[in-house]
């Protein structure tokens, strides 16, 4: 079988949807020795080093350098030229890691991670805006399987699109333990890394873009209510550019916490570790998610994880977090303060998220995901 997989996504890979491709893609190489992977890539600027290039026994690498904007703009706008034109040959399945469809003479599968920019434009990012908004009724009607990576993105799926409904397969994402745990010669690391970085010898944390669903205003309000009541409680937020960066750094001016909370451009897996390990929770407050992969990798890190109950969460973190209401700075407040007085809390969420985060794993991701290929590709 021809497998096609536009790994475009894969080139930077600190978002949630280039971790999910790199570990599909490397998972399947270890399990899938029998088909052939043709992998598409362009971009004007960016290229593939070749440490990053998925191990498959069978496969076809083609990198173009091209404008992305190009190429989104004829295969989302114009729905040419197939995918199958870059290989020279007719692909049986072709896998978008996009709510888009690929143009291909093959069968074609989307993933859709939520539906949070269809319900929510005005807090959506660029490309959500510019491309999926419009498209979306049109992919979901031509593709043959629908991959999402919750049942609560399954159920706004199907309660939106009716008539997809037996195309939709949940298929979880995953965390690698071993990438996220430190050894003992890295422990002395960590403490040069917290001096390097100038962190506070304690602070909480927050991983993920700055966009508006993450609701990072809310949360700096609710540290201005813990300095208001005397707890003078630090912040590191990780995460890369978006749309609420400004409002981020006004508010912090606003409210003079600029000393207390720490903005940290998202570099490295590597250094992402050192962040988790050097933390004392997790701190989640999303108004929406399709699954939430930091809730895992904290989890995997030995970190309590304290998280909104929105959508998808409590789905993914089940009983290893302590949860609170989204729309509430007092009540993230006060579930930060029960977190810091209650002195057992800490192991029992920490002993919650080491037994939670064994229901998911990259193995049976890629595992699902080939079953899907196979089964369209009859």
């Amino acid at each position: 079988m021809r497998i096609g997989i536009d790994i475009r996504p894969f080139l930077k890979e600190e978002t949630g949807v280039g971790v999910y491709l790199k570990n599909l893609l490397f998972h399947l190489s270890r399990i899938d020795f029998q088909n052939e992977y043709f992998l598409f890539s362009a971009s004007w600027k960016d290229r593939f080093s070749s440490e990053k290039e998925p191990p498959f026994k069978h496969k076809k690498f083609r990198h173009f350098r091209l404008p992305v904007t190009l190429i989104n703009y004829c295969w989302y706008r114009w729905g040419w030229p197939p995918i199958d034109y870059f290989f020279g040959g007719r692909l049986d399945v072709v896998h978008s890691p996009t709510p888009i469809i690929i143009p291909t003479r093959g069968k074609k599968i989307i993933t859709i991670y939520d539906l949070f920019f269809l319900r929510e434009p005005d807090q959506a990012d660029e490309t959500a805006r510019k491309f999926f908004l419009h498209r979306l009724k049109n992919s979901v009607q031509q593709a043959e399987a629908i991959i999402t990576i919750s049942q609560a993105s399954a159920h706004d799926i199907i309660s939106s699109f009716p008539q997809v409904e037996g195309k939709v397969r949940v298929i979880y994402l995953g965390v690698d333990p071993e990438a996220w745990t430190l050894s003992e010669g890295e422990r002395e690391k960590l403490i040069n890394f917290k001096k390097a970085e100038d962190l506070p010898q304690e602070y909480f944390l927050f991983v993920g873009a700055f966009e508006p669903r993450k609701n990072l205003l809310r949360l700096i309000e609710a540290f201005h209510i813990l300095h208001q009541q005397g707890r003078r409680e630090s912040l590191v937020l990780v995460g890369r550019e978006g749309r609420d960066s400004w409002k981020i750094k006004n508010k912090l001016r606003e409210l003079g916490l600029e000393q207390f909370i720490k903005i940290k451009e998202y570099s490295s897996a590597q250094k992402l570790r050192y962040y988790y390990h050097g933390a004392k929770a997790l701190l989640f407050p999303s108004l929406a998610e399709g699954f939430g992969l930091p809730l895992l990798e904290a989890m995997a890190c030995q970190l309590p994880v304290i998280a909104s109950r929105a959508p998808a969460i409590p789905e993914v973190a089940g009983d290893a977090a302590l949860y609170f209401e989204p729309t509430s700075a007092e009540d993230m407040a006060a579930k930060i303060i029960q977190f810091l007085d209650q002195s057992t809390l800490r192991d029992s969420l920490i002993q919650a998220g080491g037994q939670r985060m064994t229901t998911f794993s990259w193995d049976k991701t890629a595992a699902l995901t080939l079953h899907l290929y196979q089964e369209l590709g009859r």
